[in-house]
């Protein structure tokens, strides 16, 4: 439920509830007080019946004496005591005598003459009247004292009664009662539903500040203030995510810098120790200083191909590498550049061949000299792990729905299932050593993932130790090519 709503609902339940918490008071205290509601009924018309009897009969009495010796309501005296008479009944007596009031008991000391119904005026026909700053029952009759003079006797009776003034008190302080705890119950309901995950998200704050970044906000509510958590615990996780990938590039350049050193310093030093060789007089005749030359000069191209490497990765991950993207035959492209491959490699005892199938489309969007990159480094690397004496690579090109695949298989020596996950990485190895017994960088592989994943495409290795290695590789294809119609098996 949304806050909005939440907020308008208990608006109209500290109304509504209060009312009927207020109508079951009611009927609990007449329940209590007079032992149900027709009792209090019967006891209230009881109660008003016999009063207005009383004060009608005094009534009557006052009317007579104004009738018959209305001089005697000049009396002060005579006048108080009926006062007094009539104030267990609360009911007030006020007596006009022309333009002043003759008299008027103290508690009515607020009513001028202006308040009251002039002589002769018998408008007032409702039973309550506003009179002075206070409702009254009012009751009054015309006379004439015997000098002439007009005179009025008035008669004010509280509507209340002795139920007003005894248990509307009651009823007001029960109101209020329920007026206050229904207020504050609800107040405390609802802002405690919108406090609560604020205190949290105001907590959470303070832990991702201090650089806390394991919990989790756990907010179920489906309101605004639930979105809010879910997305800062989401900004949380990506922060975390950040930060991680932030150490982990890190320690990646630590590693990068550790493995250049590495491979720099291991060529470097070869290079030093035939320098220092020819130095010292060591290679003492034309044979030796010819071989010490010739690795001298083999370690030297071996350092600038790192160096070449290095920087081709860099560029690619730093995307400042452009792509020359055109549609591909990557068919014909592959055969080409088999045919350029294939004298080098039998120089080295490699059959390469290539296959692909027949009838189907095979153009793709990709960099020519990329996807060559990709090739040649796959099949170099294979090169490194020939270790039977018939060596073959098979380029094998498949259609798929949407995507053309590539296939290069060897039969190497083949690649252990713990270090298969890896091969992609930069500067890994298989052996454990790291050695360079069997020469690269370390960089070929992860070039390769790199241009394959900038092409869309996807990159994966099986292999089985003593059998060899398939590498395959995706690009997205051309939609609406047709391909050729002959089977191409070369070898």
């Amino acid at each position: 439920m949304s806050i909005r709503k939440k907020l308008i609902l208990s608006n109209i339940a500290m109304i509504v509830i209060p009312v009927i918490l207020f109508i079951l008071a009611v009927f609990l205290v007449i329940s209590l007080l007079f032992g149900g509601l027709n009792d209090f009924w019967s006891l209230m018309n009881d109660e008003d019946s016999t009063e207005t009897t009383t004060i009608d009969r005094e009534f009557s009495e006052l009317k007579r004496l104004a009738s018959l010796y209305p001089d005697q309501l000049q009396d002060q005296q005579q006048l108080a005591e009926l006062e007094q008479k009539l104030a267990k009944h609360h009911t007030s007596l006020i007596v006009r005598r022309g333009n002043e009031i003759l008299f008027r008991p103290s508690e009515l000391g607020t009513i001028s003459i202006n308040d009251l119904p002039a002589f002769g005026n018998d408008s007032f026909q409702r039973p309550v009247h506003w009179i002075g700053g206070g409702h009254y029952r009012l009751r009054f009759y015309d006379f004439y004292f015997e000098n002439g003079t007009e005179g009025t006797i008035f008669l004010l009776q509280d509507p209340g009664g002795n139920f007003g003034r005894g248990v509307f008190p009651l009823m007001f302080g029960i109101l209020l009662l329920i007026l206050i705890t229904t207020n504050g119950l609800l107040t405390y309901l609802v802002s405690r539903s919108i406090i609560k995950p604020v205190n949290e998200l105001i907590e959470a704050s303070n832990r991702i500040s201090e650089g806390d970044l394991d919990f989790e906000i756990v907010n179920k509510k489906k309101d605004e203030l639930g979105e809010l958590s879910r997305t800062f615990d989401h900004m949380r996780e990506k922060l975390k995510e950040s930060i991680r990938l932030q150490l982990k590039y890190e320690e990646n350049r630590k590693e990068l810098v550790a493995n250049i050193s590495h491979d720099l310093k291991t060529p470097m030093t070869s290079i030093k120790g035939y320098i220092e060789g020819i130095q010292e007089g060591v290679a003492n005749t034309p044979e030796k200083m010819d071989r010490y030359l010739k690795t001298i000069y083999s370690k030297a191209n071996d350092m600038d191909h790192l160096i070449d490497e290095l920087s081709y990765y860099s560029k690619l991950d730093l995307n400042r590498l452009p792509y020359d993207l055109v549609e591909l035959d990557i068919r014909l492209f592959l055969l080409d550049l088999k045919e350029e491959l294939a004298f080098d490699l039998e120089q080295d005892g490699v059959d390469l061949s290539f296959q692909a199938d027949d009838d189907q489309p095979y153009h793709v969007l990709a960099d020519r000299e990329k996807i060559k990159r990709v090739v040649t480094n796959i099949i170099h690397n294979s090169l490194k792990y020939m270790d039977k004496p018939d060596k073959f690579i098979t380029i094998r090109l498949e259609e798929k729905q949407t995507q053309v695949m590539v296939q290069i298989i060897d039969n190497g020596s083949g690649i252990a299932d713990n270090a298969l996950p890896f091969i992609f990485d930069r500067f890994y190895r298989a052996e454990p050593s790291r050695n360079t017994r069997s020469g690269g960088s370390g960089l070929g592989l992860a070039i390769v993932k790199r241009i394959i994943e900038d092409h869309n495409g996807e990159i994966w290795a099986e292999s089985k130790v003593g059998e060899g290695t398939r590498i395959r590789f995706t690009l997205p294809k051309v939609m609406g090519k047709e391909g050729g119609n002959e089977q191409i098996v070369d070898h």
